[in-house]
């Protein structure tokens, strides 16, 4: 084997440590961990949403504090808040995170998209529930179900 080969084999395994190292800091570093069920009770009070992709709110609520509603139970909501929650790209109703968020209830307001007035709530703080879905097409065993990312998270 030439040096010339050996030099092409040495910078293609560090380039590919590299992009491996990479993939490991963007996609296994922990900015919010997801709760699970049990955890739910030490955040009262919170709801539990869900992003939805028609016109509307953006957000529905799908439970509370006495656990998760029916999906024919599902009530659009109003978040306000100094930050945006996380979106998926490629929605799927099937396919869609849900959130903790410890709030605040500011009343019913009238949102353009009904006709009768909405649940309109304060954020103070938002986790994610476990599992946390990624919005990506490579298999989710290569991602992590515990936590979300800076980079999700828009931290």
């Amino acid at each position: 084997m030439g040096k010339k080969m050996k030099i092409g084999i040495i910078l293609l395994v560090l380039m590919m440590i590299l992009a491996g190292g990479f993939f490991l800091k963007t996609n296994w570093s922990p900015a919010k961990y997801a709760l699970k069920e049990n955890e739910f009770i030490n955040y009262k009070p919170y709801i539990l949403i869900q992003e939805v992709h028609y016109t509307g709110t953006g957000w529905v609520q799908v439970g509370d504090e006495n656990g998760y509603y029916l999906s024919d139970s599902y009530v659009d909501v109003n978040l306000n808040n100094g930050y945006v929650l996380p979106q998926m790209e490629m929605y799927n109703k099937d396919f869609v995170n849900t959130f903790l968020c410890k709030v605040k209830y500011e009343g019913k307001i009238k949102h353009d998209a009904f006709e009768k007035e909405v649940d309109s709530y304060y954020v103070v703080e938002w986790y994610p529930v476990y599992p946390v879905l990624r919005d990506t097409i490579l298999p989710g065993c290569l991602y992590p179900k515990t936590f979300m990312t800076k980079q999700e998270c828009g931290i």
